[in-house]
């Protein structure tokens, strides 16, 4: 019985791990310049709240200004669900949110939060800067429910920036989706999304 027990374990765990959001920057990889660390001050800096341009080669012409409802440049690096009451009054530029980063060293951010330059929250993320020039946020969520992949399933997402090649910020998200009942398994909406916000300073 222990033996079945642990077989089942190590086969939910191997289908855990296979069924993690991956990353893909087949839409971006033209318009993102590599940093090192002699050059990590290149994510210091004042940016945009809402996006300036959705990275989408499929749907050329995706619609940003629906985009800046639902992503903001705070909630997408933090994954920190914080909900914006003056949404509106934000994309008509009648309240002024922005953020600023500041990398301390390779492998943490941190995160300030302005509103009409009054500074209302702040965060550390603790990340990583991999050799591909990105900044890997150690910040992934995961959320199960039921007995994953038996009768139920897991949300997963995971978050990196990068310095674009006129010097803005760019977010790559990567989400799954997956559930089963039995093991028959199958898949949710899983992506990329990737936004591009504009540097203030």
């Amino acid at each position: 019985m222990k033996k079945k027990l642990r077989i089942f374990v190590l086969l939910l765990v191997a289908v855990l791990v296979s069924n993690c959001a991956s990353f893909s920057k087949k839409d971006f990889k033209n318009d993102y310049t590599k940093i090192d660390e002699s050059s990590l001050i290149s994510f210091n800096g004042k940016f945009s709240f809402s996006p300036i341009k959705k990275f989408d080669r499929k749907t050329a012409h995706s619609n940003i200004e629906t985009s800046k409802k639902y992503i903001n440049s705070y909630n997408y690096i933090t994954n920190e669900s914080l909900k914006f009451e003056d949404i509106d009054s934000i994309i008509n530029g009648l309240v002024d949110y922005h953020i600023e980063l500041k990398l301390s060293n390779t492998a943490q951010l941190n995160v300030e939060l302005f509103k009409n330059n009054y500074s209302i929250k702040k965060q550390q993320i603790k990340g990583e800067l991999k050799k591909d020039g990105m900044f890997y946020l150690h910040n992934t969520f995961l959320k199960c429910t039921g007995i994953p992949y038996l009768f139920g399933g897991c949300n997963n997402n995971k978050r990196r920036i990068a310095i674009s090649k006129n010097n803005n910020l760019i977010i790559n998200e990567a989400v799954d989706n997956t559930g089963a009942f039995l093991f028959l398994f199958w898949a949710g909406p899983s992506y990329n999304g990737t936004y591009e916000f504009k540097r203030l300073d």
